[in-house]
C-alpha cells in the first residue's frame, strides 16, 4: 500500500454507513430513541471523515462515491424510515 494515511477517513466513512444501517435496524425493533442516537453518531463520524481527507490529503473518487452513499444512508433513508416508524406504522 503506497499511502496508508488515505485509509483513515474510509474507516470513518465505514462507521458512518455502519451506525446508519444499525439505526435502520434499532428503529425496525421499535428503539427510536437508540435509532435517533445512532443517526447522530453517523453525523458525527461524517464530519470527521471529510476533514481527515483533506487534511491528509488522500481524496479519491471512489472516497466520494463512498461518502455519497453512506450519506444517503445515514440522512436520507435512517431517518425517512424513523418518521415512517413513527407516524404511519
Amino acid at each position: 500500500m503506497k499511502n496508508k494515511k488515505a485509509v483513515i477517513p474510509g474507516i470513518f466513512t465505514s462507521f458512518n454507513i455502519f451506525f446508519g444501517f444499525l439505526a435502520i435496524i434499532k428503529i425496525s425493533e421499535g428503539s427510536y430513541v437508540i435509532g435517533c442516537w445512532l443517526i447522530i453518531f453517523a453525523a458525527l463520524f461524517d464530519a470527521f471523515d471529510g476533514q481527515l481527507a483533506r487534511i491528509t490529503k488522500s481524496t479519491s473518487e471512489f472516497g466520494l462515491e463512498f461518502d455519497s452513499l453512506a450519506d444517503i444512508v445515514s440522512f436520507g433513508v435512517a431517518p425517512s424510515f424513523l418518521l415512517h416508524e413513527i407516524y404511519f406504522n
